[in-house]
């Protein structure tokens, strides 16, 4: 099969990477497709190379877009180009809850070629103004197959009427990548020691960027100072530093006061994902408002803090190793901190919902499966004799 593996960010392309392979190993043919919605080496080219993967055969210029509209836009007519110069595609994997996942579904769709959706399923069940749950849910809309993490975001899809025999239950690719990346990690240790960084003090993994963090001034300046207030409990915080989160820093005038405080390290760049995974490894716990950290973190059962009002992971909070930190003020994620500590040992021994690090053989066993009953019953019109 020809199977078109779209990436838009760092973190699509670490969660699609375990396909790429896989499909190689089947001897597919899998083209990767890179939408620009990321396009620094740091977000983009370096995450390709550090995953053992070729630089995609398809990269989108989008050039300077103002808007997140704009760049919808413009994914969807370089997609909308390259599928009717190539034909040919047997599928379109799109993942989880981001612009490109949403640009690629509904173009792919569009041009009938059909799209398995990974990580369907994902939701907060609230109104929000930033992309993620309309990126989801249109993605979903606009599938044919649904790889869902685990049986919440099964029974979100299934109440909300998609086929069940469309949706199958994988776990999440992270926990074949994060399980690839732990027996490469030891070669990040002379990248944090040359950044101070030596783990001799408990070390917590800080990294705050979702637009609604950082977005909002309230909830931003309550999330740094946070940081501070963990600081001064004695924890080295590593602020992995993504270009919103630097710019709110700035817009903030957070500046002065971050600096002013030698127990949280910034970094801007960490090289690679097995770097990531090492730093996670020897972390004490982790504060975040990622959805990915939140998988990996139970993966590799490090506690985790959500600095979130909702999650879209809520499996991780039932199985008790993922707490929510709303961002109102510092105090509450100082709090989150205390009863981490309190629970370190349970938190630590919880249960991983996120699969045992086969999902991309399962999410291919499936896919070939459909391919043998023929592509026509994958997109067609249902009630036709």
């Amino acid at each position: 099969m020809k199977i078109g593996i779209l990436t838009g960010t760092r973190p699509d392309i670490i969660k699609m990477a375990p396909l790429y392979w896989e499909a190689k190993k089947r001897c597919h043919k899998p083209v990767l497709i890179h939408s620009g919605q990321h396009y620094s080496d740091h977000l983009f080219t370096g995450v390709y190379e550090s995953m053992d993967l070729p630089q995609p055969a398809h990269r989108f210029e989008l050039g300077e877009c103002r808007t997140p509209a704009q760049s919808v836009g413009r994914m969807i007519l370089a997609l909308d180009k390259l599928l009717n110069a190539e034909k040919d595609f047997d599928i379109m994997l799109v993942h989880g809850d981001t612009m490109t996942s949403m640009a690629g579904a509904l173009t792919s769709y569009l041009s009938l070629v059909p799209v398995g959706h990974i990580e369907a399923g994902l939701r907060t069940f609230s109104r929000e103004p930033f992309p993620e749950q309309l990126d989801t849910r249109c993605s979903d809309a606009a599938s044919d197959l649904y790889f869902a993490a685990t049986k919440t975001n099964e029974r979100n899809l299934q109440n909300e009427g998609f086929a069940k025999d469309r949706i199958y239950t994988v776990g999440n690719t992270v926990v074949d990548a994060a399980i690839w990346a732990a027996k490469r990690g030891e070669s990040g240790k002379g990248f944090f020691l040359s950044h101070g960084i030596d783990f001799t003090k408990p070390t917590i993994y800080y990294s705050i960027h979702r637009r609604e963090t950082t977005l909002s001034k309230e909830r931003f300046v309550a999330a740094a100072k946070g940081a501070i207030a963990l600081a001064r409990k004695g924890y080295c915080v590593v602020w992995s530093i993504r270009p919103g989160t630097k710019a709110a820093i700035k817009d903030y005038g957070l500046e002065a006061l971050i600096k002013s405080e030698p127990n949280v390290i910034r970094i801007e760049e960490i090289p690679s994902y097995p770097h990531i995974m090492f730093l996670m490894s020897k972390c004490r716990f982790v504060c975040t408002d990622s959805g990915s950290m939140q998988e990996e973190a139970a993966a590799l059962h490090i506690p985790c803090i959500t600095v979130r009002y909702v999650t879209d992971r809520p499996e991780s909070v039932e199985a008790g190793a993922n707490i929510l930190a709303p961002p109102d003020k510092a105090e509450t994620i100082a709090k989150a901190a205390d009863f981490v500590e309190k629970n370190h040992a349970k938190m630590s021994k919880a249960r991983n919902p996120y699969g045992e690090g086969n999902a991309s053989k399962l999410i291919f066993d499936a896919i070939e499966d459909w391919h043998r009953k023929g592509r026509e019953k994958l997109i067609g019109w249902e009630h036709e004799k």
